[in-house]
């Protein structure tokens, strides 16, 4: 199925997940938690990250690690996974890193963090949309799918 994918949206994705590295690597680098500290405002951060990590850790289980891929192209092993955090979320792996990043942006709080994870919320929903035209090609119940799922967050989006 990966032959199907042209050159532009080849490179479209790799451009993508380039864009995605960068701006996940500059929150990671520039972030910390309080672990000593056991107020709330502090381990908020932490908690919120912890989140993302086990529901990153969630899809990852649910989807095979053998499967896991940084590029959003379908290949010919690819299939259609709607179990575990897949019933709730199409793309739990992507919530999964905005969650995790998003603690980094108030560990220690900086504005210009707001607008780098601004830009990985915008890579992301690109991916994913590029994603998804690849997937309803590919499976005919993938349509359905989408309706039955959150892009990202459950009751919400």
């Amino acid at each position: 199925m990966n032959e199907g994918v042209s050159a532009s949206r080849l490179g479209a994705a790799r451009l993508l997940v380039g864009l995605q590295f960068i701006a996940a690597s500059v929150l990671v680098l520039s972030g910390f938690f309080n672990w000593r500290n056991g107020s709330w405002q502090d381990s908020g951060p932490t908690v919120v990250a912890v989140i993302g990590i086990l529901l990153g850790i969630w899809a990852i289980a649910a989807i095979g690690p053998k499967r896991v891929s940084l590029m959003p192209a379908v290949t010919a092993d690819t299939q259609l996974v709607t179990a575990g955090p897949y019933r709730f979320i199409r793309h739990p792996m992507y919530a999964a890193l905005l969650l995790f990043c998003g603690a980094l942006v108030f560990a220690p709080f900086h504005f210009w963090k707001v607008g780098v994870w601004g830009m990985l919320l915008i890579v992301l929903m690109a991916k994913s949309r590029l994603e998804e035209r690849q997937l309803m090609k590919n499976f005919p119940d993938y349509a359905g799918y989408m309706q039955r799922t959150w892009r990202f967050v459950p009751l919400l989006w």
